[in-house]
């Protein structure tokens, strides 16, 4: 049976990181993403593999190669530029290739699931498609399956709202098709759960669900994210990178790849994983989920804790970091709190600074002294949007952010907005300084659509909150302080 990995995404749940890196190679512990999903296919007993890479594909690619570092086979289908995919519609580049029953495998899934008896449970049932699925408290937030006799899915809801729907069982990202699904694939932006699936019921084919307690997790996000590197940093005793000595207490669960140094009085409890280079001063405390990846430094008195500090990051003195990734090149002055937050790369944060639950900082941002930010601290002014009515004429409002890109939309003059979109430069700076293929053409299917006018506007403004919400749940705020209190930041996308 042939895999096939799904790896086109834009990673925007993790943005920033993803401006840089594509999702599948972002790390967990010692190895990216990527690796930890190829190494589960081989335990599995696949040996031909189908890789569709598309956002900053040649990383991933490069990376891979053609699988003989993990005993695989790979072969490549490469999503085109300029055309946006959804799960299902990429499957349909494969199609060529896939002339039996075969899997279907996310790149941001970490999982136990066994294949092997899901595989069987295929066989038995003998039907065009099975899921697996798992359990989860919340399941508003995926496709929920309710299952009927012999498990065949009678009802799948895509991302339900709470309370509606009566089952907690939802869609790993895991599938086993026949061939013959592809046929039903009707175009390249038809996703599995909302287009293809609910699709196939209709037309009367049989959908199973294979429902699991194995470990599971989205590591597209940041929650998953982190979880996702507990669990490899849990299992590193079983397969630990070359060069790699235990350290710490206990030290089972503490591990050092090459050298580094560690300083008086400090403290480190794992699962914890340490790159060569790596610098830790006097009196730090690391524990409970902490991955430094090479040349990263933590300051004296510093608190570590579930969190990773990307290469070649510094973090000061008497700093607290907690459930947070510090992206590559970062530097966090003395003095700072930082939370269940993202900091892009090359951040530079000044001292005393607080970076609430829910922040994050787009690359190259500067957090100057005593700052609070809340929320998302988007594009230094040089790349803000300025509106014009037309060609050399300023409108007099400029957008450094999405929020401040939704809040201009609401006011600017329509002819503004026309303008704009006519020359494409909606498309362009969402594309350029956003990061975002898929809003840019979102963008560009709506002048396509030759819209004027307040619709064109109500449109535009749609578009763009979807984007924004997938890419952060943190509410638009205004900013505020003053002289004699701590100014605050509430930057929101």
């Amino acid at each position: 049976m042939k895999a096939v990995i799904l790896a086109g995404g834009e990673g925007t749940r993790l943005r920033p990181l993803t401006f840089t890196r594509p999702k599948p190679m972002l790390p967990l512990g010692p190895n990216p993403i990527i690796y930890y999903v190829l190494s589960y296919l081989r335990k599995h007993g696949f040996d031909q593999v189908i890789i569709i890479p598309g956002y900053l594909k040649d990383q991933v690619m490069g990376y891979v190669g053609d699988g003989s570092n993990f005993g695989i086979h790979v072969t490549y289908v490469v999503e085109p530029e300029g055309v946006t995919f959804g799960t299902a519609g990429s499957l349909k580049l494969a199609a060529h290739l896939l002339d039996d029953t075969f899997l279907v495998v996310q790149s941001d899934v970490i999982c136990e699931i066994p294949i092997s008896e899901m595989k069987r449970f295929h066989s038995e049932r003998a039907g065009e498609v099975s899921i697996a699925l798992t359990r989860v408290e919340d399941p508003s937030s995926y496709g929920v399956a309710i299952l009927g006799d012999e498990d065949e899915i009678v009802k799948f809801v895509e991302k339900p709202p709470a309370g509606t729907v009566a089952s907690n069982l939802v869609s790993t990202g895991f599938y086993i098709l026949e061939p013959e699904v592809v046929d039903y694939i009707e175009n390249e932006k038809w996703d599995f759960a909302k287009d293809l699936f609910p699709y196939l019921m209709r037309l009367g084919q049989h959908l199973f669900g294979f429902a699991s307690e194995a470990f599971w997790v989205d590591v597209g996000e940041l929650n998953g994210y982190l979880r996702g590197a507990d669990w490899v940093l849990h299992n590193l005793p079983k397969n630990l990178p070359d060069g790699t000595h235990a350290i710490g207490n206990p030290v089972e669960t503490v591990f050092a790849q090459g050298e580094v140094k560690i300083g008086k009085d400090t403290k480190i409890s794992g699962p914890v994983w340490i790159e060569r280079g790596s610098i830790i001063g006097d009196q730090v405390t690391v524990k409970s989920n902490a991955v430094l990846k090479q040349d990263s430094r933590l300051s004296n008195v510093t608190d570590f804790e579930n969190g990773i500090v990307f290469e070649r990051s510094i973090i000061g003195q008497r700093c607290s970091v907690k459930s947070s990734i510090i992206g590559e090149r970062a530097i966090v002055g003395d003095d700072v709190t930082i939370e269940r937050a993202i900091i892009g790369q090359g951040c530079v944060i000044g001292d005393g600074a607080r970076i609430l639950p829910g922040s994050k900082l787009w690359p190259n941002t500067t957090v100057e002294a005593g700052i609070t930010v809340d929320g998302v601290l988007a594009v230094p002014r040089e790349k803000s949007f300025y509106f014009d009515t037309g060609l050399g004429q300023y409108s007099g409002i400029l957008a450094s952010s999405i929020d401040e890109f939704l809040g201009a939309l609401r006011i600017v003059p329509l002819e503004s907005i026309e303008y704009h979109i006519g020359r494409r430069d909606f498309e362009k700076w969402t594309k350029d300084v956003l990061g975002s293929v898929l809003l840019a053409d979102n963008i560009r299917s709506l002048r396509r659509g030759l819209l004027k006018g307040e619709e064109l506007r109500a449109q535009l403004i749609a578009v763009v909150q979807e984007w924004a919400h997938r890419v952060s749940s943190s509410p638009a705020a205004s900013k505020g302080g003053g002289k004699g209190s701590e100014e605050k930041i509430e930057a929101a996308i």
